[in-house]
């Protein structure tokens, strides 16, 4: 349940007695607006740089020490880890039992942060801009 106090205490009460419930306060989440505009920052950078968006994507996750984990796996696997991840950056070749693998970087991605982390990752994105003179208008989106 999702509400207001005054709303949920008679729906609580409603509810069964012997059984133990967590009240918890909802955390806010970053607005549609904030992830419109780091999309289209990160669009912009990566016309500027000749990158594509997920380069770009990656590393700005790697400017803001996102949360990630390195996977080995053979080189087949590629197109399945870039459906499971958001952010997946190639790092080199590895040989594991006489084969061929390849080890990765992946990134949880910003749709998992906390809006902290979204705050990092907007803010490094906004001060990459500001460094290539690309203008950023944020104030249309706070």
């Amino acid at each position: 349940m999702v509400g207001k106090v005054k709303d949920l205490i008679p729906k609580m009460l409603e509810l069964p007695q012997d059984k133990f419930y967590e009240v918890k306060e909802a955390k806010s989440q970053r607005s549609l607006q904030q992830n419109k505009m780091l999309w289209e920052l990160m669009h912009k950078i990566a016309q500027e740089q000749g990158q594509d968006d997920i380069e770009v994507y990656c590393q700005a996750l790697e400017r803001a020490d996102a949360k990630s984990d390195y996977i080995i796996t053979s080189c087949e696997m590629e197109t399945s880890l870039r459906k499971t991840f958001r952010g997946v950056k190639f790092i080199r070749t590895q040989e594991v039992n006489n084969r061929e693998c390849y080890v990765y970087k992946v990134y949880l991605g910003s749709s998992k942060m906390n809006t902290k982390e979204f705050k990092q990752l907007l803010d490094i994105t906004l001060d990459w801009c500001t460094q290539l003179g690309i203008p950023t208008m944020e104030d249309l989106y706070y």
